[in-house]
């Protein structure tokens, strides 16, 4: 008789699915190795029900928030664990038996609890990867990669990791980078969506387990373009302080005195939102600014933009930028991470100082001002983006997963 093979079975670990960079590319992930027969399980951390982006029916979905179908027997590894790999780093580094000495006594009730609530998550994740059995799984962002990589310890699956963000300037907690410093080399791959963040990575995992891992997007389903009724830059981020938009609100306000026509679009939400636009009440330029909010689909207005802004004090390698560059459009970027600095190159937008409001007015006046310069370099922002088209950027997935 003919053996039934089975198809290769992957399974996607991440926190939540609401808006951001890293929900939207596990979403686009899935949903194309689904299109490639890829059996996916798509793993949340957290028991989250708005989700920003569509997941292909197809996807078996899973919340840890939800119940487990209570597993005959507790687990207990994953706790054991925990504490082991503390006990590695107090053996194996002074630097790291002071810092741990040090927070175990200043705040020890926090430890045990932190060590709880790390138990509990990890009995619920190792649960369901044995369950599912799959040939490999891809966890993203820090704390749910730690996460994954105890769940997942001695078990038959082929493991990737994936920051997507900027190492060297993301800050994290102690007992977050003691554990990350010393459980990413236990992944089979350490990926990241930047050569910069890669360089970074090297420090605590060996090359030869690093791997740059494209932001797959459907970046050639452009739709129509809505219209604005004046020219406008603008950019798509959420509002929280890592984006700097407070920056590109002060920028705007020098823009503003000089080019009177001109207006500033900002699509996204956040906790900053409230704040930022009491800023540009303060700035005198709140009839300039629309706050469009949050949006599934901003291809429509990037189509409609002049030029687009990215002032963050930290990036991996963005997806807004990605998209708008993929748009044609010129864009201004600050020099605070190595990501968005490869996606510009020499030829595809203006970098400026992070931080640096004036730097970045000069910038955008020079692109406001100068349509030749915003189509020259428009053009080479599309030719930069090809990269990421889903089904070329997807090929890498599959190697690095084993499971092409």
């Amino acid at each position: 008789m003919r053996e039934i093979r089975r198809p290769k079975r992957v399974t996607l670990v991440i926190a939540h699915l609401g808006a951001g960079g890293a929900q939207r590319v596990a979403a686009t992930a899935a949903n194309a190795l689904i299109k490639l027969g890829i059996e996916v399980h798509l793993i949340k951390v957290f028991n989250d029900p708005s989700d920003a982006y569509a997941v292909d029916p197809r996807v078996h979905r899973y919340s840890l928030g939800a119940p487990l179908g209570a597993p005959k027997r507790r687990e207990r590894s994953s706790l054991r664990e925990v504490f082991d790999s503390f006990a590695s780093a107090v053996r194996n580094s002074e630097a790291y038996q002071r810092a741990l000495t040090v927070e175990a006594f200043r705040r020890p009730m926090s430890v045990i609890a932190f060590s709880a609530e790390l138990q509990r998550r990890t009995q619920g994740l190792r649960s369901r990867l044995r369950m599912i059995a799959p040939d490999a799984v891809l966890s993203f962002l820090t704390q749910t990669n730690i996460l994954t990589l105890i769940a997942a310890r001695g078990l038959p699956i082929r493991v990737v990791i994936s920051e997507r963000n900027d190492p060297a300037k993301q800050h994290h907690n102690l007992r977050v980078v003691l554990l990350r410093n010393l459980l990413y080399r236990r992944s089979d791959v350490v990926t990241a969506n930047s050569t910069g963040a890669i360089e970074s990575l090297a420090s605590i995992v060996p090359r030869e387990k690093l791997a740059l891992l494209p932001n797959p997007l459907n970046i050639s389903n452009l739709g129509a373009a809505v219209s604005f009724a004046a020219p406008t830059f603008i950019t798509v981020t959420r509002l929280v302080a890592q984006k700097g938009i407070d920056v590109l609100l002060k920028a705007a306000a020098i823009v503003f005195a000089k080019l009177p026509a001109w207006r500033l679009a900002i699509i996204g939400d956040g906790p900053l939102g409230d704040e930022l636009q009491s800023l540009a009440r303060d700035l005198g330029i709140a009839s300039r600014v629309d706050w469009l909010g949050y949006c599934d689909d901003p291809i429509p207005y990037l189509r409609a933009a002049k030029f687009f802004v990215l002032t963050s004090r930290f990036e991996g390698s963005p997806n807004a930028l990605i998209e708008a560059m993929a748009c044609g459009l010129a864009s201004v970027v600050s020099d605070a991470s190595p990501g968005p600095l490869e996606l510009i190159g020499e030829d595809a937008g203006l970098i400026v100082p992070v931080e640096n409001d004036e730097a970045t007015a000069a910038a955008m006046m020079a692109l406001a001002t100068d349509e030749d310069l915003r189509a020259r370099l428009g053009e080479a922002a599309i030719r930069r983006t090809e990269i990421y088209q889903v089904d070329r950027a997807i090929r890498v997935w599959l190697d690095l997963l084993h499971v092409a």
